[in-house]
């Protein structure tokens, strides 16, 4: 038995939205041979959060938010099938279609916050029968609230994988209930900004921080969900150590975040971001790192809307800021 990729028709003379083309695209990649589809959710725009791994080699993990659009499905396993062959169906299927893993092993179930008899799965915090999102029955099974329960109320094994295109970014998860033939596939895809649509000048951030003592730091780019610089961001990174070669004085390098996902998680990203763009500078163009003070301010300054996704790119950012002696 194998997984079996999904192929998109392309040639479609009228525009679906998400939710309609969920219908016929479950996922990127379909179900596993003799599964029965139990339930489906899909939103134009939604945050699921997932499960990386850094190295893959110990028992640590990181959970990203990913914001785009969204599509997740509940799934009655075929019986007499073993998780692992399932799991390295899948894990084989995603290589295949280009996708790299990011998280692939069981994964025990954590004791309830409270106190309380039994455990729970992490995928708790993905909504449950009681929360905000709303599975679509599919034919007959109609058994959606049992398979969330069985996720989250026993340990299963666990997978994650990224495909990055020139356009897009998707991200694929696996979550199989070590209880019963139950799984859970959950896609979420985004657009990718064009490494050189964005950039900034000496000028601009020179006459930003003359006008109003600061400037944004536009074409800084970050890895999802993480303080890691994209290679895109150099150009931008050299001009910033032009500036302050030029500009005496010291300065903030200010993390801004849109206000998604957890409050915590945000100041503590934001704050590692500018941090990262002080160690880039100190260690690739010799500016002391002494003359600049790293902070993050989370989503608590927004320039725009956090209610549209336009408005939370333009919260996404960094700013130098004049910094009094």
């Amino acid at each position: 038995m194998r997984v079996f990729l999904f192929l998109a028709i392309k040639a479609l003379s009228i525009t679906l939205s998400p939710a309609a083309l969920f219908a016929q695209e479950p996922t990127v990649i379909q179900p596993f041979e003799g599964s029965e589809i139990s339930a489906q959710y899909a939103a134009d725009f939604d945050q699921i959060t997932m499960l990386v791994d850094d190295d893959m080699s110990d028992d640590t993990y990181t959970r990203v938010s990913i914001e785009g659009i969204a599509r997740a499905t509940l799934v009655n396993g075929p019986r007499g099938k073993s998780v692992l062959e399932i799991s390295r169906s899948f894990e084989n299927a995603l290589q295949e279609a280009g996708f790299e893993l990011l998280f692939a092993r069981p994964l025990q179930a954590t004791p309830y916050p409270d106190g309380g008899s039994g455990s729970r799965f992490w995928v708790r915090d993905l909504k449950d029968v009681n929360g905000n999102r709303t599975y679509v029955s599919v034919g007959e099974a109609n058994n959606a609230g049992t398979i969330l329960n069985y996720l989250q109320s026993a340990s299963g094994y666990y997978l994650s994988a990224r495909r990055e295109t020139p356009t897009e970014e998707t991200y694929f998860a696996l979550t199989i209930s070590a209880d019963r033939n139950y799984y859970r596939m959950e896609e979420v895809t985004r657009a990718l900004m064009a490494d050189d649509t964005v950039t900034i000048s000496e000028v601009g951030v020179t006459s930003g921080m003359d006008a109003e003592g600061r400037a944004v730091l536009f074409g800084v780019q970050f890895d999802v969900g993480s303080s890691v610089l994209r290679p895109s961001s150099t150009a931008s990174i050299e001009i910033i150590a032009n500036v302050l070669r030029d500009r005496p004085g010291n300065f903030y390098v200010v993390g801004h975040t849109s206000d998604t996902g957890s409050f915590e998680l945000n100041m503590q990203l934001s704050q590692d971001r500018a941090a990262a763009i002080i160690d880039a500078l100190g260690r690739d163009y010799g500016i002391d790192p002494d003359r600049l003070q790293p902070i993050g301010v989370g989503p608590a300054a927004p320039l725009a809307s956090n209610q549209n996704e336009a408005g939370r790119q333009l919260n996404r950012r960094v700013e130098l800021v004049e910094r009094l002696q």
